[in-house]
Parts: C-alpha cells; structure tokens; sequence
C-alpha cells in the first residue's frame, strides 16, 4: 500500500492561532458544593417554578382532588370539568396565593428530586 503524500499548507495561509490562556483566578476555583449545584436558582426559574406551582394547585384545588372515589361517570366528568374550570378561574383570580400555595406542596418535591436526579450530568 502507498501512503497517501502530505500536501503543504498553502503559503497565504495565516498560522493557527494559539489558544487563549485561561487566568489563574478561574483555573484555581474549587468546585461547587453539590447542594448548590442541584438546587440554585435564577430569578427567572424561580418565578417560572412559582407559576408551576399555582397552576398544579389550581387544579388540585379547583377539581377537589379526592383519589379515594368510589365511582366515576365519564360524561357527567367531562361536564364537571368544564363547569369547574370556568368556576375555577374567576375564583384564581380573586385568590391567587391558595392555588401557589397548594401548587408548591405537589411541585417542589418532584422539582426537588428531578434537580437530584440531574445532577451528575450538571457542571
């Protein structure tokens, strides 16, 4: 077998660039302690957690969530929901902190176990 010939770079063209050095402050910076890695939060997560929030425990509130139901009309269902929803939605507006309230109690845990989860594939 031949190997293949090397062709030289063309004279015009400009040499490579060496990488940029990275600063001493930045090279020396310990890693962050894993809770704060998993459960920081910018202010736009968090307010975007906080409507979560109320909108779980709009639901969990508005439908009287009782998994303990004995019998179940799909029909009469669907027409609850509807009536509900609407019910629901001028009561969310004339109090907005028991649905964010109650939408916290649902979504923070599975908030909290997912950022768990995630973490060894954080930075």
């Amino acid at each position: 077998m031949t190997k293949p010939t090397e062709t030289p770079p063309p004279e015009d063209a400009a040499p490579e660039a060496p990488a940029p050095a990275v600063p001493a402050a930045e090279a020396a910076t310990p890693p962050r302690p894993w809770y704060v890695r998993a459960f920081s939060l910018s202010a736009g997560q968090a307010l975007r957690l906080l409507a979560l929030s109320t909108l779980a425990g709009f639901f969990v509130l508005a439908f009287d969530y009782a998994p303990g139901g004995a019998t179940f009309d799909a029909g009469g269902a669907f027409t609850a929901i509807i009536h509900r929803a609407l019910t629901a939605l001028g009561w969310a507006f004339e109090s907005f902190w028991k649905p964010a309230l109650a939408g916290t109690v649902i979504v923070l845990p599975v908030w909290a176990i997912w950022r768990l989860i995630r973490l060894p594939f954080r930075r």
